[in-house]
């Protein structure tokens, strides 16, 4: 396996002639960006520990599990999480398509993923305005507030992707070389990738019921 090659490998002994140490090095631009998606991960990791702390109070009301309530029924909600799936797939292919040297196809597919993570985005306002429709406003109760919290944290992250992602058309539009532009469109699908996770994670934790949420918190000693 390469990685177990990298962390085995012994430079400093002379080596077979004919044969080079072989080395594998993350570029700068995707290494940082993973410390980044590892500072966001460590954020909602913590908002999530004060959520399950909060949920055991007597005045939570969970968005889940009663016919009455919003997020018993999450039909909206894998709408929405089908959106951002497609907006994941197609940064990948561009990603793909841009190594089999398809420029056009790879701008093709880059536009489709940033139009479907807008769509996302709006979707994600019609379930706020939904949610507002049936007296879940935001002070209502501590779940209504997390729950927007979290996706609102969420919607800001992507928002920044899309930011990242016009600087590529705008570098693309400039004549930056080809491999400096490679990195940042990985990048952009890495981002992608990792928000679909994201969002998958805060879909399961915000629609459960209160019993999954007090064994979830008598498991971590926070009941």
């Amino acid at each position: 396996m390469r990685w177990l090659d990298s962390i085995t490998v012994k430079p400093w002994l002379p080596q077979p002639a004919g044969m080079a140490v072989e080395t594998h090095h993350t570029p700068v631009p995707i290494l940082a960006l993973r410390v980044l998606m590892g500072i966001i991960t460590v954020f909602f990791l913590l908002i999530m520990v004060t959520f399950i702390v909060r949920s055991q109070f007597d005045d939570f009301r969970a968005l889940a599990g009663e016919p009455w309530q919003p997020f018993t029924d999450t039909g909206r909600l894998w709408i929405n999480t089908f959106v951002l799936l497609l907006a994941s797939i197609g940064m990948e292919v561009a990603v793909r398509q841009w190594q089999n040297g398809q420029t056009r196809l790879m701008l093709l597919m880059l536009s489709a993923g940033a139009f479907l993570a807008i769509s996302f985005l709006v979707l994600q306002v019609a379930v706020w305005r939904y949610l507002l429709s049936l007296g879940y406003g935001l002070s209502e109760n501590p779940a209504n507030s997390y729950f927007y919290l979290f996706t609102g944290l969420h919607a800001i992250h992507l928002l920044g992707g899309l930011v990242a992602l016009v600087r590529v058309f705008f570098r693309l539009y400039r004549g930056v070389s080809a491999e400096r532009v490679f990195l940042a469109v990985k990048g952009c699908a890495i981002y992608w990738h990792y928000l679909f996770i994201l969002w998958l994670v805060l879909f399961f934790f915000l629609t459960r019921t209160p019993e999954t949420y007090a064994f979830i918190a008598a498991v971590c000693g926070l009941g």
